[in-house]
């Protein structure tokens, strides 16, 4: 019972004193404004970007014990990490011991007929244990089974939960029906549950035995690494570690069994968030420590704002002692008081994170953005942020007027001038710690603008601008023989010469700044013969004889190809500068000859000849080196996937709806993808550190601005406290020039100490980003010069409205004041 009486007056204590907190805020309604705005700024910011760092570097991922799966892929000198041949996944599975289930993926495309309007579609082909492996059920349906991994087998698929919603209306009778892709008839089997999504977003599953053949002998098929990699979950007792030794030994006696394919061969284990964070995670370390600055700022302007509200509060909390209130009461009403000012920034700062976490995931890759959200422990967070504000900013007041001698507060001559420097001195350090931590902030931003600025300066090698691009891949079913394929890309192509506003098209293996390659093995005329793994081995890319001409590729020797480089004709070729510089140097290589893949004793070789030498080009973006590069006429080597390149006179977005009726009066089954502007891809390929650059910029506005109220606040204050001795200089004769100058150098003072400690923080902390810069030095001068003479400027410009008030004030009433 007495338990119960003492809680009861607890929460009638504590309901009192948050009505007494709410009173006082409004009282002073600038103040408060000012300190709950200071407080829902950092807060929102800290809590955005924490939602940020938990899903996509914390959050468990949504597969059963996510932590021992691990993706595989194949390495080679020559070229880095490649994909997996289905026969080197299928040793790894039968001869591996530290693996307990390995899986294989195998990404492709499809075209979805039978519809109105055809549509592309993302998949996977896959081993039959892979869902079972990630510990994932259908929704509705069937798995896959081992039978369907031969092949040869039934043509059957799972669909995406999306897909089924779409297409089927979420119908739960679509079990057994049939889907149309590639002008094949699939029997559905399943449906996916809403959230699987592996690693990138696949509308249909199909088994593995769909898409292997059984008619190619065994060199083919382990030759063949296109597109594919190997996940597996570590047995029990196994590590890392050793599963990576384990495979490297596999991969040395395949490499032994069959050097044609495995020369110099390895095997790459990562785990599987480190594959789907990728190399976002430098950034989003280098975020969550900008934004934790930005909580500091914040931190560190309440606190002076706290300051300034304590010389008022001062003889109020003293009469409250007077009176009869313990100590503990007197703390108690500070850390409540204390809550509910942080309580009310942490609300608004939470509102201000969900439209915060909007926009970042707009600007964040789909793949990440979908592992972001305000969840339960993202609030949690928010509360602890709120709960270490509320002791931060309450502690040091309530201990301080709990103390005996606060009722000295009472007495005129407790006032002195020793209190109000020792106080002006705390908040003028309080003031130059925010202008270092936003010095900090502003030379991390200046080294990502000036990286990201000399990065898009970067030549490409080709011209970007009113260009279109758009990936086809014709069904095989349909196009299974290379006359039909050329028929439909050269009818595509004159009918695309004829559109009004088209300047000119042309066609090609492989988009710039996507990543997309198709690489081979080249033998060189008259070059001594080096191991299977030690060819030449380039990206190799077929095109339409527009090609070089429409992307602005540099024609450094030679010609490039013509309409009669057709079937039949001899074979031709061209070659970029770095081949030729690395291959044919100081020669002239037009004329040599090279033939794709090795030399074989049973056919005589296929020689093609160099008839040109082009620029290099950025295929894989704008930080990349360039590579090794062949182009070879389409006409004599037919694709049946080919990216159309379009450039415009007119605005490329008003072509995309002539390049798709194009397509449909050739063929109204074959589905034309999103059409994208090449600006957009060269955009998206510097999307990491344009994404930093923007938060870094936020977050430095935040804290420059939160730096400049500190300031201020400062001055404001210090020119309330030395009024006296501003009148007195006034009525002997001080100018306003001299007032004005006298206030402005206080405020200079704290600007230049708050940059000299910020340079001596930056230069520690900005190597840390060194991995983000392109052609910038994490140390660079200009830059943290720059930052400080921003920082010293913004710091007078906030120290001159004070100032000017002192300087105009009547030596007379400030005498009076006093």
């Amino acid at each position: 019972q007495a338990r119960d009486v003492w809680s009861a007056r607890w929460i009638e204590s504590f309901v009192s004193d948050v009505r007494f907190a709410l009173r006082q805020l409004r009282k002073a309604p600038t103040f408060a404004a000012a300190g709950i705005l200071t407080l829902t700024l950092g807060i929102g910011a800290t809590t955005t970007m924490f939602s940020v760092l938990y899903g996509v570097l914390l959050r468990p991922l949504p597969f059963e014990d996510a932590s021992r799966l691990v993706v595989l892929h194949e390495t080679t000198p020559l070229v880095g990490t490649v994909s997996v041949s289905y026969p080197d996944f299928s040793d790894w599975r039968a001869q591996s011991r530290q693996f307990s289930q390995l899986a294989f993926v195998h990404d492709v495309g499809f075209t979805l007929g039978g519809v109105a309007r055809p549509e592309s579609l993302s998949g996977d082909a896959v081993s039959a244990n892979l869902l079972s492996m990630l510990g994932v059920r259908p929704l509705l349906g069937r798995d896959f089974t081992a039978a369907e991994e031969r092949p040869g087998t039934n043509q059957v698929a799972m669909l995406s939960y999306a897909l089924w919603q779409s297409r089927f209306g979420g119908n739960p009778d679509v079990l057994g029906r049939t889907l149309t892709l590639d002008g094949r008839a699939f029997a559905i089997v399943g449906v996916l549950p809403p959230a699987y999504r592996f690693l990138h977003r696949a509308d249909v599953l199909v088994p593995i035995g769909v898409w292997r053949a059984d008619d190619r002998d065994e060199a083919e098929q382990r030759g063949r690494r296109g597109d594919s990699v190997v996940v597996g979950r570590l047995a029990p007792a196994a590590s890392l570690a050793s599963a990576r030794g384990e495979l490297q030994g596999i991969a040395s006696r395949l490499e032994t069994a069959y050097p044609a394919t495995n020369d110099r061969f390895g095997v790459q284990l990562e785990s599987l968030r480190d594959v789907l964070v990728g190399d976002v995670r430098p950034t989003l370390l280098v975020l969550g420590g900008a934004v934790l600055l930005v909580l500091l700022v914040a931190c560190a302007n309440v606190a002076n704002l706290l300051l300034s509200r304590d010389v008022a509060r001062a003889r109020e909390i003293a009469l409250r002692s007077v009176f009869g209130a313990s100590r503990m009461r007197i703390a108690a009403q500070m850390l409540t008081e204390s809550l509910v000012f942080a309580a009310l920034g942490g609300c608004l700062g939470l509102l201000a994170a969900v439209g915060g976490v909007r926009a970042l995931t707009a600007l964040m890759p789909e793949e990440l953005a979908r592992f972001v959200s305000l969840n339960g422990f993202v609030l949690l967070f928010t509360a602890g942020v709120i709960v270490l504000v509320t002791l931060l900013f309450g502690i040091a007041p309530a201990m301080h007027f709990a103390r005996p001698h606060a009722r000295a507060s009472l007495r005129e001559d407790a006032r002195t001038a020793s209190a109000g420097v020792q106080r002006g001195r705390w908040r003028a350090l309080l003031a130059a710690s925010e202008i270092a931590l936003a010095l900090v902030l502003l030379a991390g931003a200046g080294l990502m603008t000036r990286s990201l600025v000399r990065l898009l300066s970067v030549d490409p090698g080709f011209r970007v601008d009113h260009l279109l691009t758009a990936t086809m891949d014709l069904p095989m079913l349909r196009y299974a023989d290379d006359g039909a394929k050329l028929r439909f890309w050269s009818q595509l192509l004159e009918r695309l010469q004829a559109t009004p506003g088209v300047e000119t098209a042309a066609l090609g293996t492989v988009v710039p700044f996507t990543g997309n390659h198709n690489r081979g093995d080249i033998t060189i005329e008259g070059m001594a013969l080096p191991s299977p793994g030690s060819f030449p081995h380039p990206d190799y890319h077929l095109v339409s004889p527009g090609y070089v001409r429409l992307l602005g590729i540099t024609v450094l020797r030679g010609r490039t190809f013509t309409d009669a480089d057709i079937e039949g004709a001899p074979r031709v070729g061209l070659i970029n500068a770095h081949l030729a510089e690395q291959y044919f140097p100081g020669q002239n290589p037009i004329g040599k000859r090279f033939m794709l893949g090795h030399p074989a004793a049973s056919q005589p070789p296929e020689w093609i000849t160099i008839v040109g030498e082009v620029g290099d080009t950025k295929l894989y973006g704008l930080a990349n080196p360039s590579r090794l590069e062949i182009y070879l006429p389409y006409r004599q080597a037919p694709a049946g996937q080919m990216n159309l390149l379009v450039r415009s006179a007119a605005p490329p977005a008003s072509l995309t709806t002539a390049i798709r009726d194009a397509v449909a009066s050739i063929d109204k089954d074959e589905a034309v993808p999103d059409v994208t502007p090449m600006d957009d891809l060269r955009m998206q390929s510097v999307g990491n550190r344009r994404t930093a650059l923007i938060l870094l910029g936020i977050f430095s506005a935040l804290a420059l601005l939160l730096a400049a109220i500190g300031i201020y606040g400062v001055i404001a204050y210090s020119v309330a406290q030395r009024g006296q001795e501003i009148g007195i200089r006034a009525a002997l004769g001080a100018q306003q020039g001299d007032i004005l100058a006298m206030v402005l150098a206080q405020g200079g003072r704290i600007a230049l100490v708050g940059a000299l400690a910020g340079l001596v923080v930056a230069a520690a902390l900005t190597r840390l980003m060194s991995g983000l810069l392109y052609s910038v030095s994490a140390f660079d001068p200009v830059t943290f010069a720059s930052a400080s003479g921003v920082l010293v400027a913004v710091a007078m410009l906030a120290s001159y409205v004070p100032a000017r008030r002192a300087a105009r004030v009547d030596p007379m009433v400030a005498l009076r004041c006093e």
